[in-house]
């Protein structure tokens, strides 16, 4: 699309590196920006442009989806991303360093892994329950062992267990190695409720910690505050899915190990919890847990309780 709106080139092709560069032949790179869509393969696509020498911009899905009216088709998708970067009204999604990619491809590996396990050990127990076998403590070598052997239906699921065990084991030396020789991941684990694996998928998930002014911005990145609907005299709170939901879980997750570890966050869970239950002094101590973590990565200071 020209500078007026004139769409100049429109075709469906293979993804592929020959592909784009045949899409794209006789426009140099210096005069044309290239907005894609945070899609499953929008690394690879971004990759080829950025080596090709294209300036690339990445869009929010939801919201280029919402402008366009709810039609969904990918000539449509593609007028309204162009229309969109021509008119500079782009909904634009942060695009981390190869660093933090990184860091985000072996922290939700590793998460992937540890929901693969948790699966099979609920099949494993359903299928218990079945037959009517009464278990107690069974995640040991020994109980798993006598298990497999008085059914060979169920030895099959203790393999794939005893497997994806092996592998979350090897992912956690990895991280644990990669951790331990990062300097903010050493500051992030000075908090109470963080380790090895949790301070690197925070650090991934923040990404670049100087892209958000304040600490509210970054809770509000992680979804961790209702959003407002307000029209006229009504105003009530909604739902926010346009969010980082992986960094919402793990300083979820990190929020319950805190109120355990540290009398700070203990105090505060507890005052919250009296007057509005257990689910929003969690996310409560999650909000706090952000806002200390904000100014830990801006300061580059360690966790100070007081």
């Amino acid at each position: 699309m020209d500078k007026e709106g004139n769409v100049v080139r429109q075709h469906t092709f293979p993804y592929n590196k020959e592909s784009i560069k045949a899409f794209l032949f006789g426009i140099s790179n210096a005069e044309i920006e290239i907005a894609i869509e945070a899609c499953g393969i929008w690394r690879g696509v971004y990759k080829v442009l950025k080596e090709l020498g294209y300036k690339v911009k990445l869009a929010n899905p939801n919201k280029t989806h919402d402008i366009a009216c709810r039609k969904k088709t990918d000539k449509v998708d593609s007028r309204i991303l162009a229309d969109l970067l021509r008119a500079n009204y782009l909904p634009e999604v942060y695009i981390p360093d190869e660093e933090m990619l990184r860091l985000r491809d072996i922290t939700r590996h590793k998460s992937n892994l540890t929901r693969l396990r948790v699966e099979i050990q609920v099949k494993i127990k359903g299928y218990l329950l079945r037959k009517g076998v009464k278990y107690g403590k069974i995640w040991n070598e020994k109980a798993l062992s006598k298990l497999a052997e008085d059914d060979p239906d169920i030895k099959n699921l203790i393999n794939v267990y005893w497997s994806l065990r092996e592998e979350e084991k090897e992912v956690m030396r990895r991280i644990r190695k990669i951790a331990m020789n990062m300097r903010k991941a050493n500051l992030l684990m000075s908090m109470p409720g963080i380790g090895e694996f949790s301070s690197l998928m925070i650090l991934a998930e923040i990404g670049d910690i100087r892209r958000f002014e304040s600490p509210k911005q970054l809770i509000s990145y992680a979804g961790l505050c209702p959003g407002i609907y307000q029209s006229g005299s009504t105003e009530r709170n909604v739902r926010n899915n346009a969010v980082n939901k992986w960094l919402k879980w793990i300083v979820y997750e990190c929020s319950g190990r805190a109120t355990m570890l540290d009398s700070r966050f203990q105090e505060y869970y507890y005052k919250i919890k009296q007057r509005k239950g257990f689910k929003t002094a969690r996310r409560a101590v999650a909000r706090k847990m952000l806002t200390i973590i904000w100014y830990m990565l801006t300061n580059e200071e360690p966790y100070r309780n007081n």
